[in-house]
């Protein structure tokens, strides 16, 4: 695995960070069409189609098998994380259930060195527990704010999606040792399609003209973002590059107020900064141990 000192992969990882916020947006709205089977589905049968061009264009022959067994169970993570997240955006305003998955860059540096070994600052550790504690506001928030009722579900599904999130990272960063960035994009959209599509046929509703030009949409936004997170996880550590997830919550707050008119609470705002907070002290101190 390289490691690049300069700041050339955290750069790209805040731009995948954009393609995916204009990727959550889309799907914010497909998801409240159709059944989540469906919008999964749709989602990374898109993906695939971008990545299968972009792979014809830049990949460099056809993956190995040894290829389709490392990211087998990736696509099978990335499942479940698309599969929380697009019930979390579902179910709760956009902000709030993108700030709750949050912690999941102080998620990649535990995972990070269960699996890679990469070192962790004991600052890191004060940083989850205030970063938990932000979450406790925000589901605090939850429970007593008016309006609307406290949805368990998805508050629970945002939080499994900053840790399926987080596993997917690390395992990315593990295999661009042994893949080319295209082949890991390819692998993670073809699988993804395939083991969510026979379930989806269950619930197949047909899809408007509209929406299709959603969905390519959201085929190219996701496809870009896979391809610059790849990129950026093949020469930095997952921690380093976690900080750069914040910047979602900026796009959060624009796609939820001009497009589904959503106003972030007191409580979602003071859970943030909570989260915010603890991540990029935890993330400077591992700068500095480093």
């Amino acid at each position: 695995m390289k490691t690049e000192a300069s700041f050339h992969p955290v750069l790209m990882a805040g731009l995948g960070v954009t393609f995916f916020s204009f990727l959550d947006a889309v799907m914010k709205v497909i998801t409240a069409a159709y059944p989540l089977t469906q919008a999964v589905a749709l989602r990374y049968g898109s993906g695939t189609l971008f990545a299968v061009l972009a792979y014809l264009l830049f990949g460099d022959g056809w993956p190995k098998p040894a290829a389709l067994r490392r990211n087998f169970l990736r696509a099978v993570i990335a499942l479940c994380t698309a599969a929380c997240f697009f019930t979390a955006i579902a179910r709760l305003p956009l902000v709030e259930a993108i700030t709750l998955t949050f912690l999941s860059p102080l998620l990649m540096a535990l995972l990070g060195r269960l699996i890679l070994k990469e070192p962790v600052a004991p600052r890191a550790l004060v940083g989850i527990l205030v970063g938990f504690a932000g979450v406790v506001v925000i589901v605090h928030g939850g429970e007593t704010g008016a309006g609307r009722d406290f949805d368990l579900l998805g508050i629970a599904a945002a939080l499994g999606c900053a840790l399926f999130y987080a596993l997917s990272m690390v395992l990315m960063r593990q295999q661009s040792a042994q893949d080319s960035i295209m082949t890991i994009v390819l692998l993670s959209n073809g699988f993804a399609f395939l083991l969510v599509m026979p379930a989806s046929a269950w619930q197949w509703q047909p899809v408007s003209l509209s929406h299709w030009l959603m969905i390519g949409m959201a085929g190219i936004f996701g496809t870009a973002g896979n391809l610059c997170m790849a990129w950026a996880y093949a020469r930095a550590p997952a921690g380093r590059l976690g900080i750069m997830e914040y910047s979602a919550f900026i796009w959060a707050m624009f796609f939820g107020y001009c497009i589904f008119a959503e106003i972030p609470t007191a409580w979602t705002l003071a859970g943030a900064a909570l989260i915010l907070a603890a991540c990029i002290a935890a993330t400077f101190g591992r700068a500095r141990a480093a």
